[in-house]
């Protein structure tokens, strides 16, 4: 069986750390698009209580607007939960064998990286969507809230409670299944306190 060794002793140190890279980014990617996709489709979900007059969330728009932006919104948040559920397939298996800090390590610039590609995406995006309707910029006000979340707030907060989960419980073999479960909670609370809804 192939092993990973101690950092520093590995004879392909630029093998070594790809595989830790990528294997990080893309669990950070997976984790952050779970949070768009839930942040997208609960927004869909508040469009379509609010055309139905079941909630108001303060979009002064007709039932037929309301209905065509939440699917419009609702697909897109099915699309990231599909990147979720998809694309990082295999990457915490992959980065197994590495030790659990350099791991910690690794998620936290990949948090940071995926923060820094959706805020970029946001920002470049924000000329294109200023004349869209309301509810299509709400939406990209999300990705701007996950970009920032995962720039600033999973690596102070998520992925020290991630590590510190692994290691209190590693002892009882039940620290891995909370890691990613962790940053996720905290990353989705995280973006619905940096949401913001746009002014109409």
């Amino acid at each position: 069986m192939e092993t990973v060794e101690v950092l520093g002793t590995h004879p392909q140190p630029a093998r070594y750390y790809f595989r830790l890279a990528a294997g990080t980014f893309r669990t950070m990617l997976d984790v952050g698009m779970l949070a768009l996709g839930t942040g997208m489709v609960g927004l869909a979900i508040a469009l379509l209580l609010d055309a139905f007059d079941l909630a108001d969330i303060g979009m002064p728009l007709s039932t037929t607007s309301l209905l065509g932006s939440a699917l419009v919104i609702g697909i897109v948040g099915a699309f990231a939960l599909g990147i979720a559920s998809e694309g990082g397939y295999g990457a915490p298996e992959s980065v197994r064998r590495y030790p659990v800090l350099e791991i910690a390590l690794g998620r936290l610039l990949g948090a940071i990286l995926v923060g820094i590609i959706l805020v970029t995406v946001a920002s470049r995006l924000e000329g294109f969507v200023a004349e869209f309707s309301l509810p299509l910029r709400a939406a990209h006000e999300m990705v701007r809230a996950v970009g920032t979340a995962g720039l600033f707030v999973v690596p102070i907060l998520g992925l020290p409670l991630a590590y510190a989960i692994r290691m209190g419980l590693e002892r009882l073999g039940w620290g891995e299944e909370f890691e990613l479960p962790a940053m996720y909670i905290v990353w989705t609370i995280a973006t619905l306190v940096l949401y913001s809804m746009p002014a109409p």
